[in-house]
């Protein structure tokens, strides 16, 4: 008896050690995913976890505050037995285990234009994903097919065409509109599928895949940025090299142009100057996200060339010093505003342009300020300045630039007073004869005759300036106490600003559209909604997110930014996604 339940002891103790064999063997284990991408990628992101992703998502506070009146089940991100079952074993089906143990890459080689009209053009990233899936040919095969036929059927597809090929041991798979002008490639060979929208992308990194050309991987300042970055301990992480980098601002150039100034002529100067501009003084860029008290942290560095952010120290430092509360004379309501904290304003922008030109040659040098001056001065035209440096000279260290609606439309300046005397002179000149005056509480506004010239107010030791519309309503609210200075979720933003060392640029952003947007796209993918919403608390909810908070610093080597939201980039990309938004209008 004792012999049996001896040799029974050992058959299951067997058991037991071959599969946990069978688990080890079977785990993915995780792989450089720069080494799919090719060498020539201009900008790459990764990342190692689509499950930790969603789960860390899950965890925010804002994700805890929307999701019950939303209808949303709330552990909907949490990783369950099944999902750690199918990523370490790869049993389930073929959608959860390519899901599970899925590690992604995008990588964009460059950019395609095409005239649309005379006056517009339609810009196009040439890009792929890359998904390493640690799975067999037939589920990576299975899941792809299904992923992609539902994502063409449900943007501007319609019906597409399906094409499918199969040599050299790869499938190659392709839908297009019937006429042929959009397409989605994917190729699958063995666990690795690519997904791109341009065939010859897609067959450059399969190329790389089979070591047929070179990666991402030989990049020395890809490996810096990485560390810098603290990639191993974030979500998701993403790089732009400097040729990258002077290739993104040259298509933001041509494609934004009409944002950055109203003057034709500074439109074109921007196209281009900025590129030239770009390869002497701007390096590599980099990304990456993680969750940090509640909140999606997105953090990015720019880095400079040539010891350019030496020189900048002194010219751009700040001050701690209390000067203008925007909360204290803006709107409940206001959408956005931004402070800029420089010791002396004016001394910041003569030494910001004195910094760029010592990297220039002096033929480029004074094209380049002349074409700096006058973006300022385009700049803070909406505001009623037209002589920025002597504005400059005459104000605080901090100046607050706001946007009280969304559309931008509704826009105000505020700032301290440094010289009230010779502030009150530009003012006055800027106003014009004629100049109404009006009391509004313990405040006189001021509103010129031509409406175009807006109006101004003192109040104590600030100086307001904008539209007349705008600038009574901020009187008002003022009076009121219906302020920002009165809003919790500027407060809760306010309270994290409060314990980091003074931003060069402090940003904040009403974050209820984002989130909303965030939260309808997820209520209508299945099993993720468990009732109807309650559509009274959720907009209570919204509206008590905290603001985005964003913190720009000149640091070490460049400029680092840390903007901490309700679901940050990655619930951007969400959105932008499932818009099937592939490009840009230009006009």
């Amino acid at each position: 008896m004792k012999s049996w339940r001896s040799r029974i002891f050992v058959s299951i103790l067997a058991l037991v050690l071959l599969l946990v064999v069978w688990v080890w063997w079977n785990r993915p284990a995780r792989v450089d995913m720069s080494a799919y991408a090719p060498a020539e990628s201009i900008v790459f992101f990764e990342a190692n976890s689509l499950p930790e992703i969603i789960r860390g998502l899950t965890t925010t506070d804002a994700w805890r505050a929307l999701a019950p009146p939303a209808g949303l089940n709330e552990h909907v991100g949490q990783l369950g037995w099944l999902s750690r079952l199918s990523a370490w074993t790869g049993i389930g089906t073929a959608e959860t285990v390519v899901f599970s143990r899925s590690q992604v890459a995008v990588a964009v080689l460059g950019f395609k234009a095409t005239e649309e009209t005379e006056t517009s053009l339609d810009i196009k990233p040439r890009i792929a994903l890359i998904a390493e899936t640690h799975t067999n040919l037939k589920r990576v095969r299975d899941a792809v097919t299904k992923l992609v036929n539902n994502y063409a059927r449900r943007s501007a597809y319609g019906e597409p065409i399906i094409t499918r090929q199969e040599p050299d041991e790869t499938t190659f798979i392709t839908w297009s509109t019937a006429d042929g002008k959009k397409k989605i490639i994917a190729a699958i060979a063995q666990s690795v599928a690519i997904i791109g929208n341009d065939e010859e992308t897609v067959r450059v990194c399969l190329a790389v895949r089979r070591g047929e050309r070179d990666s991402l991987a030989k990049d020395a300042q890809l490996a810096e940025m990485r560390l810098r970055m603290s990639a191993g301990a974030a979500l998701a992480f993403g790089y732009v090299s400097p040729a990258g980098t002077q290739r993104l601002l040259e298509v933001a150039a041509i494609a934004y142009g009409g944002q950055l100034a109203s003057d034709p002529k500074i439109q074109s100067a921007a196209a281009i100057l900025i590129p030239q501009l770009a390869s002497r003084i701007l390096g590599g860029m980099a990304w990456s996200s993680r969750i940090a008290g509640g909140a999606v942290e997105d953090n990015y560095y720019l880095s400079l060339q040539n010891e350019l952010a030496l020189r900048l120290e002194s010219p751009l430092a700040t001050s701690n010093e209390r000067t203008v509360e925007a909360g204290e004379f803006l709107p409940a309501d206001t959408n956005q505003f931004t402070t800029y904290n420089y010791r002396a304003p004016e001394a910041a922008w003569r030494g910001l342009n004195a910094a760029i030109s010592s990297q220039l040659d002096p033929t480029i040098a004074p094209v380049i300020g002349r074409f700096l001056n006058e973006f300022l001065d385009e700049s803070l035209k909406p505001f009623g300045i037209n002589t920025p440096r002597d504005f400059l000279r005459t104000v605080g260290p901090k100046i607050t630039t706001a946007r009280l609606d969304s559309e931008g439309s509704e826009m105000v300046l505020l700032a301290s007073v440094r010289d009230r005397e010779a502030l009150t002179a530009l003012v006055r000149k800027r106003l014009g004869a004629g100049a109404r005056s009006e009391r509004i509480g313990e405040a006189e506004m001021f509103t010129a005759a031509n409406r175009e010239n807006g109006a101004a107010s003192f109040i104590g030791d600030y100086l307001i300036m904008g539209g007349a519309d705008e600038v009574r309503r901020c009187l008002h609210e003022r009076v009121a106490s219906h302020t920002l200075n009165a809003s919790d979720a500027l407060r809760q933003a306010a309270r994290t600003a409060a314990t980091n060392d003074a931003p060069n640029v402090l940003t904040f952003t009403n974050d209820d559209e984002p989130a909303r947007r965030f939260i309808s796209f997820l209520s209508r993918q299945s099993g993720v909604r468990k009732s109807a919403p309650n559509l009274d608390a959720l907009r209570k909810a919204l509206a008590a997110i905290p603001y985005t908070l964003s913190e720009t610093r000149l640091v070490e080597g460049g400029f680092e930014k840390k903007t901490r939201s309700s679901f940050g980039q990655f619930g951007a990309m969400v959105v932008r996604l499932a818009t099937g938004v592939e490009s840009a209008q230009v006009n």
